[in-house]
């Protein structure tokens, strides 16, 4: 792991070096400070990372250290997916409670970050070579790491949403913490998408579309009206859990 006052790092920042002197003489809180405003505050490229990284190897400092990993995810998409992929993966079993949850929301940000508009993501910009031969070897393995980068594969290229869900259920069964965790980003991202979708659709009458196919309308939208019921449980259902998750939280 490179060291984050190396040449490469005081080039990044070398308009500011307030944030240069604190990182390497400031106190512990000093530096928490610092960490955080550069998460937040817009910056991006390996070298951040890389700076995160590096202070994941500092007991005092470790929390904040994933907070900002789960940040700089949240802002950001061109990275090297496997710099950071296997810190969220071994996080989830760390025994304190935050670190746990920055790295589950980290593994969340790979499927949507929440600050980034959905057009700008892509595959491409986790900056790993994989290729479709490797898809079905990769997910018929137990290896979390294998497995995750399949599922962001299938999910950013195109797919049949039918036989996304079947590999998920699938995947879901073996019961791997990471796996879970981006199996069930994918399908919270689906179903906010079917509920965007039902909303769009919330003024069309549903009387006046029965009238207008029953008068010979032919349209490919019909599923509309044959699982109009069936999708409105799913998205009832999954509000109560969101209403639930609040809850407990506050």
């Amino acid at each position: 792991m490179n060291n984050p006052y190396d040449n490469e790092f005081q080039n990044k920042f070398s308009e500011n070096s307030e944030l240069l002197e604190v990182l390497e003489v400031g106190t512990v809180k000093e530096k928490e400070h610092t960490l955080l405003n550069v998460a937040l505050g817009g910056y991006d490229g390996e070298e951040v990372l890389e700076l995160f990284t590096f202070y994941l190897t500092e007991p005092e400092m470790e929390a904040i250290a994933y907070m900002c990993i789960d940040k700089f995810l949240e802002n950001y998409r061109q990275y090297p997916l496997l710099k950071v992929l296997p810190i969220l993966i071994d996080g989830l079993e760390h025994e304190q409670e935050s670190i746990r949850h920055h790295c589950e929301s980290g593994l969340d940000n790979l499927v949507s970050p929440t600050k980034l508009k959905e057009e700008v993501l892509n595959f491409e910009s986790f900056q790993i070579p994989f290729e479709y031969d490797s898809l079905q070897p990769s997910l018929n393995s137990d290896s979390a790491q294998e497995i995750i980068i399949a599922l962001l594969y299938l999910y950013h290229h195109p797919h049949k949403n039918e036989d996304l869900f079947k590999i998920l259920d699938d995947q879901l069964t073996k019961h791997i913490p990471a796996v879970n965790c981006i199996s069930g980003a994918i399908i919270d991202t689906k179903l906010a998408h079917i509920i965007e979708r039902i909303n769009e659709i919330g003024e069309l009458s549903l009387v006046s579309y029965t009238l207008a196919k029953s008068s010979g309308l032919k349209s490919k939208a019909s599923w509309v009206y044959d699982r109009f019921d069936s999708i409105n449980e799913l998205a009832r259902e999954h509000m109560k859990v969101i209403v639930a998750e609040d809850q407990e939280s506050n």
